[in-house]
C-alpha cells in the first residue's frame, strides 16, 4: 500500500523530507495496525485518515493496493476572528 504523509508527519530523512511509502502489513491488518507501525498517535480527531480517496476509521481494514493519506488537524488565524467579515472604506 501507498502511504503519504501530509505536513508535520513528514519524516526528515537524510536523503530529504519522507513524505511517501510504500508499506507492506499482514493481510489482516488496519489503519490501527498501520499507525502502529508508524509510531503515529491519533489523538481523537486531530488526525484525519483517508483510504482510497475516503475518511475512515482506526478499525478499517487495509488490503494491498490501498492509498492512505494520514492529515494531522491543523489550526490557525486569529483568535477572536470567526465569522467576522472584512471590512472596507476610508482609513
Amino acid at each position: 500500500m501507498s502511504v503519504h504523509l501530509h505536513t508535520t508527519l513528514q519524516r526528515q530523512t537524510p536523503g530529504g523530507m519522507l513524505r511517501r511509502l510504500d508499506m507492506t502489513l499482514p493481510s489482516v491488518s488496519t489503519l490501527a495496525d498501520l499507525l502502529t507501525a508508524l509510531a503515529i498517535t491519533p489523538g481523537g480527531e486531530a488526525t484525519l485518515l483517508v483510504v482510497n480517496g475516503r475518511t475512515a476509521e482506526p478499525e478499517q481494514a487495509l488490503k494491498d493496493g490501498d492509498e492512505v493519506h494520514l492529515i494531522p488537524a491543523i489550526s490557525g488565524g486569529s483568535p477572536g476572528r470567526e465569522g467576522r467579515r472584512p471590512q472596507h472604506g476610508g482609513l
